[in-house]
Protein backbone atom coordinates (compact mmCIF):
# COMPACT_ATOMS: atom_id res chain seq x y z
CA UNK A 1 0.00 0.00 0.00
CA UNK A 2 1.27 3.59 -0.77
CA UNK A 3 1.87 5.40 2.31
CA UNK A 4 -0.37 8.58 3.11
CA UNK A 5 1.87 11.85 2.94
CA UNK A 6 -0.41 14.64 2.42
CA UNK A 7 -4.18 15.37 0.74
CA UNK A 8 -3.66 13.97 -2.91
CA UNK A 9 0.03 12.55 -2.25
CA UNK A 10 1.01 9.09 -1.58
CA UNK A 11 4.85 7.62 -1.19
CA UNK A 12 6.07 4.23 -3.25
CA UNK A 13 9.06 4.06 -1.14
CA UNK A 14 12.17 1.75 -2.72
CA UNK A 15 12.07 -1.95 -2.42
CA UNK A 16 14.02 -4.52 -4.02
CA UNK A 17 10.79 -6.38 -5.20
CA UNK A 18 8.06 -4.22 -6.53
CA UNK A 19 5.03 -3.63 -4.14
CA UNK A 20 1.61 -3.75 -5.66
CA UNK A 21 -0.82 -0.57 -5.15
CA UNK A 22 -4.17 -1.18 -5.54
CA UNK A 23 -5.24 0.67 -8.14
CA UNK A 24 -1.24 1.44 -9.61
CA UNK A 25 0.56 -1.26 -11.57
CA UNK A 26 4.12 -1.92 -10.94
CA UNK A 27 4.47 -3.98 -13.65
CA UNK A 28 5.47 -1.63 -16.27
CA UNK A 29 3.95 -3.51 -18.96
CA UNK A 30 1.02 -4.00 -16.88
CA UNK A 31 0.35 -0.02 -16.15
CA UNK A 32 1.34 1.47 -20.16
CA UNK A 33 -1.15 -1.65 -21.37
CA UNK A 34 -4.42 -1.02 -19.39
CA UNK A 35 -3.76 2.69 -19.82
CA UNK A 36 -3.16 2.72 -23.51
CA UNK A 37 -6.61 0.26 -23.35
CA UNK A 38 -8.74 2.46 -21.77
CA UNK A 39 -7.41 5.31 -24.06
CA UNK A 40 -8.15 3.04 -27.27
CA UNK A 41 -11.47 1.76 -26.41
CA UNK A 42 -13.27 5.26 -26.44
CA UNK A 43 -12.11 5.49 -30.06
CA UNK A 44 -13.77 1.72 -31.05
CA UNK A 45 -17.01 2.16 -32.77
CA UNK A 46 -20.14 1.47 -30.65
CA UNK A 47 -21.78 -1.08 -33.20
CA UNK A 48 -18.09 -2.72 -33.71
CA UNK A 49 -18.01 -4.42 -30.18
CA UNK A 50 -19.69 -5.30 -27.07
CA UNK A 51 -16.96 -4.54 -24.76
CA UNK A 52 -16.26 -7.96 -23.96
CA UNK A 53 -12.56 -9.20 -23.92
CA UNK A 54 -13.65 -12.04 -26.39
CA UNK A 55 -14.78 -9.53 -29.02
CA UNK A 56 -12.52 -8.88 -31.98
CA UNK A 57 -12.45 -4.83 -31.31
CA UNK A 58 -11.29 -5.31 -27.91
CA UNK A 59 -8.98 -7.78 -29.68
CA UNK A 60 -7.33 -5.24 -31.81
CA UNK A 61 -7.50 -2.58 -29.22
CA UNK A 62 -4.93 -4.76 -26.91
CA UNK A 63 -2.54 -5.00 -29.67
CA UNK A 64 -2.60 -1.49 -30.52
CA UNK A 65 -1.71 -0.79 -26.55
CA UNK A 66 0.75 -3.67 -26.59
CA UNK A 67 2.36 -2.13 -29.96
CA UNK A 68 2.02 1.36 -28.27
CA UNK A 69 3.70 0.04 -25.18
CA UNK A 70 6.62 -1.70 -27.02
CA UNK A 71 7.46 1.78 -28.45
CA UNK A 72 7.47 3.61 -25.35
CA UNK A 73 9.48 1.12 -23.65
CA UNK A 74 12.55 1.10 -26.54
CA UNK A 75 12.43 5.37 -25.40
CA UNK A 76 12.29 4.58 -22.06
CA UNK A 77 15.85 6.43 -20.42
CA UNK A 78 16.41 7.25 -24.23
CA UNK A 79 17.33 11.28 -25.83
CA UNK A 80 15.09 13.66 -25.99
CA UNK A 81 15.14 13.51 -29.94
CA UNK A 82 13.81 9.16 -29.74
CA UNK A 83 10.95 10.72 -26.87
CA UNK A 84 9.75 13.53 -29.13
CA UNK A 85 9.58 10.92 -32.07
CA UNK A 86 7.45 8.54 -29.75
CA UNK A 87 4.85 11.56 -29.48
CA UNK A 88 4.40 11.99 -33.28
CA UNK A 89 4.09 8.31 -33.24
CA UNK A 90 1.33 7.97 -30.54
CA UNK A 91 -0.44 11.40 -30.80
CA UNK A 92 -1.95 10.21 -34.14
CA UNK A 93 -3.18 7.26 -32.52
CA UNK A 94 -4.36 8.70 -29.37
CA UNK A 95 -6.11 11.17 -31.89
CA UNK A 96 -7.63 9.05 -34.59
CA UNK A 97 -11.11 9.36 -35.50
CA UNK A 98 -13.37 12.51 -34.68
CA UNK A 99 -14.97 12.77 -30.75
CA UNK A 100 -18.28 12.20 -30.35
CA UNK A 101 -19.81 13.49 -27.18
CA UNK A 102 -23.12 12.30 -25.91
CA UNK A 103 -26.18 14.27 -27.19
CA UNK A 104 -29.67 14.40 -24.40
CA UNK A 105 -33.19 14.64 -25.37
CA UNK A 106 -35.91 14.99 -23.48
CA UNK A 107 -36.54 11.75 -21.36
CA UNK A 108 -33.68 10.36 -21.76
CA UNK A 109 -32.87 7.61 -18.91
CA UNK A 110 -29.27 9.25 -17.74
CA UNK A 111 -27.55 5.86 -16.57
CA UNK A 112 -23.32 5.44 -15.23
CA UNK A 113 -22.06 4.93 -18.56
CA UNK A 114 -23.17 8.11 -20.34
CA UNK A 115 -22.56 10.54 -17.37
CA UNK A 116 -18.79 8.61 -17.58
CA UNK A 117 -19.23 9.55 -21.57
CA UNK A 118 -19.42 12.99 -20.49
CA UNK A 119 -16.78 12.83 -18.71
CA UNK A 120 -14.26 10.91 -21.22
CA UNK A 121 -14.97 13.46 -23.72
CA UNK A 122 -13.71 16.15 -22.12
CA UNK A 123 -11.38 14.27 -20.59
CA UNK A 124 -9.82 13.47 -23.79
CA UNK A 125 -9.95 16.64 -25.16
CA UNK A 126 -8.04 18.18 -22.81
CA UNK A 127 -5.43 15.35 -23.24
CA UNK A 128 -5.15 15.97 -26.54
CA UNK A 129 -4.57 19.29 -26.09
CA UNK A 130 -2.14 19.19 -23.41
CA UNK A 131 0.51 16.94 -25.84
CA UNK A 132 -0.28 18.95 -28.88
CA UNK A 133 0.36 22.39 -27.26
CA UNK A 134 2.39 21.72 -24.58
CA UNK A 135 4.05 18.11 -24.42
CA UNK A 136 4.62 15.83 -21.84
CA UNK A 137 6.92 16.29 -18.46
CA UNK A 138 7.53 18.93 -16.04
CA UNK A 139 5.48 22.41 -16.53
CA UNK A 140 7.27 23.91 -13.61
CA UNK A 141 8.57 23.24 -10.24
CA UNK A 142 9.23 19.35 -8.88
CA UNK A 143 12.95 20.38 -7.95
CA UNK A 144 14.42 17.33 -6.31
CA UNK A 145 17.19 17.80 -3.48
CA UNK A 146 18.75 15.47 -1.27
CA UNK A 147 18.85 16.02 2.11
CA UNK A 148 19.49 14.37 5.61
CA UNK A 149 17.75 13.90 8.74
CA UNK A 150 17.43 11.64 12.01
CA UNK A 151 16.09 8.61 9.90
CA UNK A 152 18.56 8.79 7.24
CA UNK A 153 18.81 10.35 3.95
CA UNK A 154 15.91 12.12 2.38
CA UNK A 155 14.80 13.41 -1.05
CA UNK A 156 12.88 16.67 -1.09
CA UNK A 157 10.38 17.01 -4.11
CA UNK A 158 9.18 20.65 -4.32
CA UNK A 159 5.66 21.66 -5.27
CA UNK A 160 4.94 21.59 -8.78
CA UNK A 161 2.67 20.59 -11.86
CA UNK A 162 3.74 18.24 -14.57
CA UNK A 163 1.73 16.79 -17.90
CA UNK A 164 2.20 12.97 -18.56
CA UNK A 165 2.71 11.28 -21.29
CA UNK A 166 -0.79 10.89 -22.35
CA UNK A 167 -1.56 14.22 -21.51
CA UNK A 168 -3.37 14.17 -18.21
CA UNK A 169 -1.73 16.37 -15.43
CA UNK A 170 -0.87 16.52 -11.99
CA UNK A 171 -0.22 19.40 -9.29
CA UNK A 172 2.02 18.28 -6.13
CA UNK A 173 0.28 20.64 -4.13
CA UNK A 174 2.99 20.17 -1.15
CA UNK A 175 6.35 20.13 -0.86
CA UNK A 176 7.27 16.13 -0.10
CA UNK A 177 9.93 14.34 1.85
CA UNK A 178 10.84 10.61 1.11
CA UNK A 179 13.16 8.71 2.32
CA UNK A 180 15.73 6.65 0.41
CA UNK A 181 16.79 3.42 0.07
CA UNK A 182 19.71 2.20 2.37
CA UNK A 183 21.59 -0.72 -0.02
CA UNK A 184 20.83 1.14 -3.47
CA UNK A 185 23.66 2.27 -5.39
CA UNK A 186 21.08 4.84 -8.08
CA UNK A 187 17.71 5.70 -7.82
CA UNK A 188 15.21 7.16 -9.97
CA UNK A 189 12.83 9.63 -8.43
CA UNK A 190 9.42 9.75 -10.66
CA UNK A 191 6.19 10.79 -10.30
CA UNK A 192 3.06 9.44 -11.40
CA UNK A 193 -0.99 10.02 -11.49
CA UNK A 194 -3.27 7.43 -9.31
CA UNK A 195 -7.47 7.76 -9.97
CA UNK A 196 -7.94 6.11 -6.41
CA UNK A 197 -11.79 5.78 -5.58
CA UNK A 198 -12.30 6.89 -2.51
CA UNK A 199 -15.71 8.51 -0.33
CA UNK A 200 -17.94 4.89 -0.48
CA UNK A 201 -21.38 4.63 0.11
CA UNK A 202 -23.69 1.77 0.83
CA UNK A 203 -25.66 0.18 -1.32
CA UNK A 204 -27.80 -2.79 -2.04
CA UNK A 205 -25.03 -4.72 -3.50
CA UNK A 206 -22.24 -3.83 -0.83
CA UNK A 207 -20.27 -0.43 -0.91
CA UNK A 208 -19.60 1.75 -4.01
CA UNK A 209 -16.98 4.68 -3.90
CA UNK A 210 -18.68 7.94 -5.38
CA UNK A 211 -15.54 9.93 -6.09
CA UNK A 212 -12.38 9.63 -7.90
CA UNK A 213 -9.23 11.24 -6.31
CA UNK A 214 -6.73 12.46 -8.81
CA UNK A 215 -3.29 11.81 -6.77
CA UNK A 216 -0.16 11.37 -7.04
CA UNK A 217 2.36 8.75 -6.68
CA UNK A 218 5.84 9.53 -5.49
CA UNK A 219 8.50 6.51 -6.65
CA UNK A 220 12.12 5.97 -5.47
CA UNK A 221 12.27 2.84 -7.76
CA UNK A 222 15.43 1.42 -9.63
CA UNK A 223 13.33 2.06 -13.31
CA UNK A 224 10.88 4.50 -14.38
CA UNK A 225 7.56 3.27 -15.72
CA UNK A 226 6.59 4.77 -19.12
CA UNK A 227 3.50 6.07 -17.62
CA UNK A 228 5.68 8.28 -15.27
CA UNK A 229 7.40 11.21 -15.23
CA UNK A 230 11.23 11.10 -14.37
CA UNK A 231 12.31 14.05 -11.58
CA UNK A 232 15.89 13.00 -10.78
CA UNK A 233 18.67 10.35 -11.05
CA UNK A 234 20.58 9.77 -7.65
CA UNK A 235 23.77 8.39 -7.31
CA UNK A 236 25.35 7.30 -3.83
CA UNK A 237 29.01 6.79 -3.44
CA UNK A 238 30.93 6.90 -0.37
CA UNK A 239 30.11 10.42 0.68
CA UNK A 240 26.35 9.55 0.27
CA UNK A 241 23.52 10.47 -1.63
CA UNK A 242 23.43 13.39 -4.28
CA UNK A 243 21.60 14.23 -7.25
CA UNK A 244 22.89 13.26 -10.67
CA UNK A 245 23.53 17.15 -11.96
CA UNK A 246 24.32 15.24 -16.13
CA UNK A 247 20.32 14.10 -15.88
CA UNK A 248 17.91 16.35 -16.91
CA UNK A 249 13.92 15.46 -16.47
CA UNK A 250 11.44 15.83 -19.52
CA UNK A 251 10.41 19.13 -19.71
CA UNK A 252 7.10 20.62 -21.42
CA UNK A 253 7.33 21.97 -24.49
CA UNK A 254 5.20 22.24 -27.80
CA UNK A 255 5.17 19.15 -30.02
CA UNK A 256 7.30 18.74 -32.32
CA UNK A 257 5.87 19.73 -36.60
CA UNK A 258 6.07 17.27 -38.83
CA UNK A 259 8.55 17.95 -41.62
CA UNK A 260 7.19 20.30 -43.99
CA UNK A 261 4.61 21.71 -41.37
CA UNK A 262 4.62 25.48 -41.27
CA UNK A 263 4.22 27.79 -38.57
CA UNK A 264 0.95 29.88 -38.97
CA UNK A 265 1.03 33.91 -37.70
CA UNK A 266 -1.65 34.72 -35.11
CA UNK A 267 -4.51 37.08 -37.20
Amino acid sequence: MPEYLAPGVYVEEYDADPQPIPGVATSIDGATARALIDRFKDLVPPEWTGYNESDPGITLVNLFAWLAEALLYRTDGATDARREAALRELLPLLACGPPKRPRYFEGQILDAATLEAEQNYHRDKRRLLNLALVGYGVVSGLGVQVGAGGDGPHVVVDPGYAIDPFGETYALCTQSMVRLPGAALEAFVSLRGWDRPCCPVPTSHGPEDTRIEEACVIAISARVLPTAIPLAHLVRDSAGWAVDEQFTAPAARPAPRHRGEQAHAPR
